[in-house]
């Protein structure tokens, strides 16, 4: 029992910090997680996507996705015309830009570890994500 509550709150402390840094991070880049979960969705529809289909894959209502489209549109990051959102060349390179420093910070952490350190971590990770899917 002791076991599982440390094991627990260490886990709920590294999930707490890795959504900090994530959200420092994108500060960092001028964008939220959820401005770049539509960046992301509209980097595979070349022809952009339309606001309702694009409201269901993200899974927000369409007053919520109206609050992210806006200032994405502001920023130059996306556009809107005829009900469709696209994203512009300076979003695929803010996209760009963000998988870049995700790759750097994976870097960092995996070179804290050896090979099979990371290999079971990586494991580990996998196996608590298949449980809570089921």
């Amino acid at each position: 029992m002791m076991t599982e509550n440390t094991i627990g709150s260490f886990f709920t402390k590294m999930s707490n910090e890795v959504e900090k840094q994530m959200d420092e991070d994108l500060k960092n880049f001028g964008i939220t997680a959820n401005e770049l979960e539509v960046l992301i969705e509209l980097r595979y529809h070349k022809h952009g996507k339309k606001l309702e289909k694009l409201a269901k894959a993200i899974h927000v209502n369409d007053e919520k996705l109206k609050t992210l489209t806006t200032p994405l549109a502001t920023k130059k990051l996306i556009t809107i015309s005829n009900d469709t959102a696209m994203d512009t060349d300076e979003g695929k390179e803010l996209c760009k830009k963000v998988a870049q420093h995700r790759r750097d910070t994976d870097q960092t952490i995996t070179a804290m570890l050896s090979k099979d350190e990371t290999l079971g971590l990586v494991n580990v990770l996998k196996k608590m994500l298949k449980e809570e899917e089921s």
